[in-house]
């Protein structure tokens, strides 16, 4: 290979280089919360496959409409009778003996017809509680489709304050993890100048390496929680992506709870329920329909040709037409009382989408009262846990410049800083918890999207 080909070579690859590094700078930009439910709406496959859910129920209404309209059919066929079909008559009517049968074959070899039907629904109750029925049943797709998007958004909501609760934690036992490295650092120094004693590394490497191990674990809790993040999207798994709302602010104040305004017939959960009551209200319509007759009206044309020589299409040759039309009615008598048992099947499932109905808005009261219980807890918890690290930051660091100054034993250290530690651990967690204690409550209320929407 020669010099100018090695060049070439080297220009692409280091193009290739370029424009890789080029997408994944691109690809790693910073998602936001809002960013990532925008991205979820559009790439999740639980929302695809509710909004096929719904242009399926809408088709479905369009078929029930089609079925009320003229049903019109083509038809034709060909026979050819190999051999005739053989036949007995009377032998007196061939001029033979009385009680005697003559054989004789009947027909033409080749037989050709065609023709048109149409068949048109006159009165038929139950098509048109079908037709109700499935535009009842487009509801319902339709508001599955806003609860699986309310789902969706909770789920990330979660899934990104988890993330981003973790990378703070991860963040705080990283300076933790510095300052026990200074320190250990300082007392093998000590100790080799004879200022400390073994013990002393001993412990403090302990303490370290605790830190060290927490921070391991806080780093692959980091990375599964990302994952799960970017499964929840719809991002592929191998994605990079960063997270921009590195801030995490709340209005801590009690007051600006609210739910004096909430009203259960407002809440998905219960529109759902609603929809349920009246696909058994239609569904027993529908039933009760089947008592009454039906009429329906058809008409035909058709063209008939038999020949004893395939000359179908010879124009001298005519074909035979015949035209009809006809009512049908359709009464009802007895049907072993199926339907009646059908109907008395469709009264118990109303009573108990009612059942249904009154447990969901039990339900849904429940929830938001404990839901609000839990968020103020959760309010008063991070302010004590707040307060408590901030203390615990105070103690570490006065302990960490006592004990540089000799003034202050290592075992003083080690346990100021797993103190902080704790601290910290009981602090995020704590965290975490307001954040999803308030998304819930949100939820509760049936207002999650519009408190997302709020989000800056």
């Amino acid at each position: 290979m020669n010099k100018l080909n090695i060049k070439t070579m080297r220009k692409k690859l280091l193009f290739t280089a370029l424009l890789l590094v080029f997408f994944q700078l691109s690809y790693s930009q910073g998602f936001s919360l809002r960013k990532c439910i925008d991205y979820a709406q559009k790439n999740s496959s639980t929302i695809k496959n509710a909004q096929f859910d719904v242009a399926i129920s809408e088709h479905k209404v369009q078929e029930q409409i089609g079925s009320m309209l003229p049903q019109i059919d083509a038809s034709g066929s060909y026979k050819d009778n190999i051999k005739l079909p053989t036949t007995a008559l009377p032998g007196e009517l061939m001029g033979g003996e009385p009680g005697t049968t003559v054989l004789i074959s009947m027909g033409t070899k080749h037989n050709a017809s065609g023709g048109l039907s149409l068949n048109q629904k006159v009165f038929n109750p139950a098509t048109s509680i079908a037709i109700k029925t499935a535009r009842i049943n487009k509801q319902q797709s339709e508001q599955t489709l806003q609860q699986t998007e309310e789902l969706l958004v909770y789920n990330v909501c979660i899934t990104y304050y988890e993330t981003l609760v973790v990378q703070k934690q991860t963040n705080a036992l990283k300076a933790t993890l510095d300052a026990s490295t200074e320190s250990l650092a300082s007392t093998e120094l000590k100790y080799k100048n004879g200022m400390a004693q073994r013990v002393d590394v001993d412990k403090i490497k302990v303490s370290y390496n605790n830190t060290r191990s927490s921070l391991q674990q806080s780093e692959l809790s980091y990375k599964q929680s990302l994952n799960n993040l970017k499964y929840y999207i719809g991002m592929p798994v191998d994605s990079v992506i960063t997270l921009s709302d590195t801030t995490l602010t709340m209005d801590l104040s009690p007051e600006m709870i609210s739910v004096d305004s909430f009203n259960v017939k407002n809440h998905i959960d219960y529109k759902l329920q609603q929809t349920t009551l009246s696909l058994n209200q239609a569904n027993k319509k529908k039933e009760a329909a089947g008592y009454l007759p039906t009429l329906s009206f058809n008409a035909s044309y058709d063209y008939n040709a038999m020949r004893n020589k395939f000359n179908f299409f010879d124009n001298d040759q005519k074909w035979l037409n015949s035209y009809n039309f006809s009512f049908t009615l359709s009464i009802p008598v007895f049907d072993g009382l199926q339907r009646k048992n059908r109907i008395s099947q469709s009264k118990l499932e109303i009573n108990k989408a009612q059942e249904n109905i009154w447990q969901t808005t039990q339900s849904l009261k429940v929830n938001l009262s404990n839901y609000e219980i839990e968020y103020r807890n959760a309010i008063d918890n991070i302010r004590n846990e707040k307060d408590n690290l901030d203390l615990a930051q105070s103690v570490y660091e006065n302990t960490k410049l006592a004990y540089k100054m000799g003034t202050q034993s290592s075992l003083e250290l080690v346990q100021a800083e797993s103190s902080y530690r704790e601290a910290q651990s009981n602090y995020f967690n704590k965290l975490l918890n307001l954040y999803i204690a308030r998304v819930a409550l949100e939820k509760s209320k049936g207002k999650l999207n519009e408190y997302v929407n709020n989000i800056k």
